[in-house]
């Protein structure tokens, strides 16, 4: 009888064992999934001007502050949210905390990055008939428009330096721009092109 219960006492221990470090475990991923959820909230609670003036932010964020991701993958996140169905703020968040917390985090960051907007539009439909109108609101929107400008002015410095790093690299950047700016062609088409492009070119180079 003393053998059975000292067996039962050694079962019952590494139960609680394998419970506290899974419940720990869990906890740790909880903590990660709910900072994931805080910084997209406060990215999208401060996001004004689309999706685009999200990504300075971001790269703030995740590349300079945290180092979570580097300048490369973000280009490639940014590349590859624009390419897929859906809001870029949205993929990018998915993205992002996909790497860093697998699908849970993707949750709770898109939750995160998608409740402010629905707060705030919620509130304005709710109060204010003609909010845009307003001339206050006009005036403090023209003011935000050319601060999201400038920022994503830099953004594109900052991350182009990095990624322009020879001529071709030169010449597709050039060539995108006058197709956007000049052309209005659509930027999906400029991604595909550059992929196969970029196959064609770096492909020659990694396998020499």
């Amino acid at each position: 009888m003393f053998c059975g219960l000292l067996f039962f006492i050694i079962l019952m221990y590494n139960d609680l064992r394998t419970f506290y470090h899974q419940w720990g475990n869990a906890m740790l991923r909880l903590k990660e999934c709910l900072k994931l959820f805080m910084i997209f909230f406060r990215v999208g609670a401060f996001t004004f001007g689309g999706g685009y003036s999200m990504i300075p932010i971001l790269r703030h964020e995740f590349v300079n502050r945290r180092g979570w991701i580097s300048d490369e993958e973000m280009l490639n996140f940014i590349a590859v949210s624009q390419s897929t169905p859906g809001i870029i703020a949205v993929n990018m968040a998915v993205f992002i905390s996909h790497k860093r917390e697998k699908l849970m985090g993707a949750l709770f960051a898109v939750t995160g990055v998608v409740l402010p907007s629905l707060i705030v539009i919620s509130a304005i439909a709710a109060f204010f008939g003609n909010f845009a109108e307003i001339p206050v609101v006009m005036k403090a929107l023209g003011g935000i428009n050319i601060t999201v400008a400038v920022i994503l002015i830099s953004a594109v410095f900052d991350l182009g330096k990095k990624t322009i790093t020879d001529v071709i690299c030169f010449i597709i950047a050039t060539a995108s721009f006058v197709c956007v700016a000049v052309f209005g062609i659509s930027s999906i088409w400029l991604i595909l092109v550059s992929l196969f492009l970029g196959i064609l070119v770096r492909g020659g180079k990694v396998l020499k």
